[in-house]
């Protein structure tokens, strides 16, 4: 039996949005300097709706049967999501112009609970007198890229021109150069069903048929724009629409492995050691593999990010932050989210934050993070999904990670 490898489906389950940076994607957000100003900076996040920080006692040994039950409880209702996102950079800037340049990965994938729960649960005895044995491949989802960018933000104080009875209002605009680094999609069809025939349990693949397509050649560009308010001493309010663009991806190959019609078969796993699924036929045959070249190139729309933060200096200790956001990603999947934090610094240097959230991927949250704060060096760090350690109904873990230097 040959095994089909399918490691370009997990290389590219990447992308996540960070609770509570409120100005993170704003550039209306970014301080006019007085004069030259450099930075480095790092952003690092991942997270999964499913599972949970509980759970994570149960690695490096065999699970009981309660166990894997557990996991398999443990996964979201409406699937298994994961998203991460990377993005290092540098910028120099003078006054209220900032040259820039980095790097920026982020993607998503979805398996449904169905197929998600199969390699923890199993087929039960439940499921076999239901009959709701058919799982549809084609609910399998995932999506990611890399690449390089370049660009120019400008930032310009309006408040004097207005007229309005606030500190400031300044207003931004950030345009970036993309150069494509890697890519990667895939597209499931087919189903599989299970079911017992002359006591003889059976099961049946119909048109299967797996592509992973990838790209590493790309070129596009993307647009940030945004209005900063600072009302009063204490009280700021953002409006910000980042990542209007996308990348084309020129040299689109891919990899296809399928077989059409219905066929038993007597094997399907997965190998996670080697990263493979397995697929082995009652008739002996295997999966048809089929290299794909000059394919028409793909082009991928950024995820649109749309939001509406406020933030609120309670005292020298406490600071109040709460957002509205909506993100829309190239495939017309659509994800809308509120969002509050707490951040109480009990020295001045040290912020301690909580927030919750709330988004219709991941429901309700909790994430609680320390960093430290100085003139020239930034980092925090943000546990997500907290929930998860004190809720018997908790789900999910994650991360978000800052650290910065600017002079």
């Amino acid at each position: 039996m040959k095994r089909t490898r399918t490691t370009a489906l997990l290389t590219i389950l990447i992308f996540v949005f960070i609770t509570g940076q409120v100005w993170a994607h704003n550039p209306a957000a970014v301080r006019i300097s007085d004069g030259l100003s450099l930075g480095l900076f790092v952003n690092a996040s991942g997270e999964l709706n499913s599972f949970g920080y509980r759970l994570l006692g149960f690695l490096n040994k065999h699970w009981s049967d309660d166990e894997r039950l557990a996991v398999a409880d443990s996964i979201g209702t409406d699937g298994l999501h994961l998203k991460i996102q990377a993005d290092p950079y540098v910028f120099v800037q003078y006054n209220n112009f900032r040259v820039q340049g980095g790097g920026k990965a982020e993607g998503w994938a979805m398996v449904p609970k169905e197929l998600a729960e199969l390699a923890f649960r199993g087929i039960t005895i439940e499921q076999i007198e239901s009959g709701e044995l058919k799982y549809d491949f084609s609910d399998i989802q995932g999506q990611g890229g890399a690449y390089a960018y370049g660009g120019l933000t400008a930032v310009f104080s309006v408040a004097d021109y207005l007229g309005l009875d606030v500190e400031d209002i300044k207003i931004g605009v950030s345009g970036r150069y993309l150069h494509g680094l890697a890519y990667g999609e895939t597209d499931f069809h087919g189903t599989l069903e299970y079911f017992e025939e002359d006591n003889q349990a059976r099961v049946v693949s119909s048109d299967l048929d797996l592509t992973a397509y990838y790209a590493r050649q790309g070129r596009g560009w993307a647009v940030d724009a945004g209005v900063y308010a600072q009302v009063t001493p204490r009280l700021a309010v953002d409006v910000s629409v980042a990542n209007i663009g996308q990348v084309i991806w020129t040299d689109v190959s891919g990899k296809r492995y399928a077989r059409p019609g219905e066929w038993e078969l007597i094997r399907f796993g997965f190998d996670p050691d080697n990263f493979e699924f397995d697929f082995e036929f009652a008739d002996g045959e295997e999966l048809q593999e089929e290299d794909l070249s000059d394919l028409d190139d793909i082009t991928w729309k950024l995820p649109l990010r749309i939001q509406l933060g406020a933030q609120y200096e309670f005292d020298e200790q406490v600071t109040l932050r709460g957002s509205v956001r909506q993100i829309r990603f190239g495939d017309g999947l659509t994800d809308f989210g509120v969002g509050g934090q707490v951040e109480y610094r009990p020295v001045r240097f040290v912020p301690l934050t909580l927030g919750a959230d709330y988004s219709t991927s991941q429901s309700f949250t909790m994430d609680g993070g320390v960093g430290l704060r100085f003139d020239s060096f930034t980092m925090q760090f943000i546990a997500k999904n907290l929930q998860s350690l004190f809720l018997t109904s908790g789900r999910g873990l994650g991360f978000s990670f800052t650290v910065g230097l600017e002079f």
